[in-house]
């Protein structure tokens, strides 16, 4: 099986990442990145022997083959740019916000049918190596009905300012939406979410601090948090149910459980690929045809969906 040939679309941050992961998986090369800051983009094909830079993705796309399309680029051009990928006929992995609502997801996803194209967003939380153990749990039945979920994603991020500037989502779409996103993964589609959001960051053009309440159509409550501004914050994931409780810190990197025939706290160690090696791993495998997505484009958008019922 010969390789397959990645480009990545947004050489931040996040493009950086996926850079070092995907050259890091075998059976894949890839080929060239590009940022509509050409600098950017030549500083980052720097870092890896080999990949070219470009400018315009147009231009890359007529360059040569292209298998996937891994877009980490702001949240404003992601539905433009996947829709280039997509007609151009490339497969495509987006990073989150998936594009800025559910009805341009819902677009993109008619597209990649009609072009007979995978896409997927790229919830890698749902990989995360506690989270997969933590869903093996309740997929086993061993926390019983799950009634009380909560996710929490905060501390203080000096590059938020940064990122958070034209063209990028605020928190509820680029962070808060990984907790939507866990939340219908454990308990199930959505029926209800209020919620509250605040800018407490100035130098911030967008919401840094984001309050969720949901409940699902099984009846399990759900509460999402997220903030860029708070020294000190946590990073964790709760699970409860009738029948047993799972709690996954994130900063410590530890896992701890209990279930109804043993209903002591116990820990466990899940180990392997980390959440962004397991992510384009997966879906080079979906594009093989040797596995479906963890997450669909429809579980983006319906992560979206909940976003554009809390902004109204």
């Amino acid at each position: 099986m010969s390789d397959l040939r990645v480009v990545i679309v947004g050489c931040g941050a996040a493009g950086g990442v996926h850079l070092q992961c995907w050259r890091n998986l075998s059976g894949v090369r890839v080929s060239a990145v590009c940022d509509t800051n050409g600098v950017t983009a030549a500083q980052l094909a720097a870092t890896a022997p080999g990949v070219a830079a470009f400018q315009d993705l147009k231009v890359l796309l007529k360059a040569g083959d292209i298998d996937i399309v891994d877009i980490c680029a702001p949240a404003a051009s992601q539905f433009e740019v996947a829709r280039t990928a997509l007609n151009a006929g490339a497969h495509v992995l987006c990073e989150t916000p998936f594009t800025l609502n559910a009805d341009q997801a819902d677009t993109l996803i008619r597209l990649a049918e009609s072009r007979e194209r995978h896409l997927a967003p790229a919830f890698c939380h749902r990989l995360h190596p506690p989270v997969i153990f933590a869903h093996e749990l309740v997929e086993n039945d061993e926390l019983g009905r799950i009634t009380m979920f909560r996710s929490r994603f905060s501390g203080y991020w000096d590059d938020a300012a940064t990122d958070a500037g034209a063209g990028a989502a605020g928190a509820l779409r680029s962070s808060a939406i990984h907790g939507i996103d866990l939340f219908r993964y454990f308990c199930g589609d959505v029926k209800d979410v209020t919620g509250k959001l605040k800018q407490t960051n100035p130098e911030l053009k967008v919401e840094d601090t984001v309050a969720l309440l949901l409940e699902s159509v099984s009846g399990a409550i759900g509460v999402v948090e997220t903030c860029w501004s708070s020294p000190g914050g946590r990073t964790s994931l709760e699970i409860y149910g009738t029948a047993g409780a799972c709690v996954i810190d994130y900063d410590t990197g530890t896992l701890r459980y209990l279930t109804a025939d043993q209903p002591i706290w116990r820990h466990h160690d899940e180990g392997g690929p980390n959440r962004f090696e397991r992510i384009v791993a997966g879906f080079a495998d979906v594009v093989r045809g040797l596995q479906v997505p963890t997450a669909s484009a429809a579980d983006g958008a319906a992560a979206l969906a909940v976003c554009d019922r809390v902004t109204g």
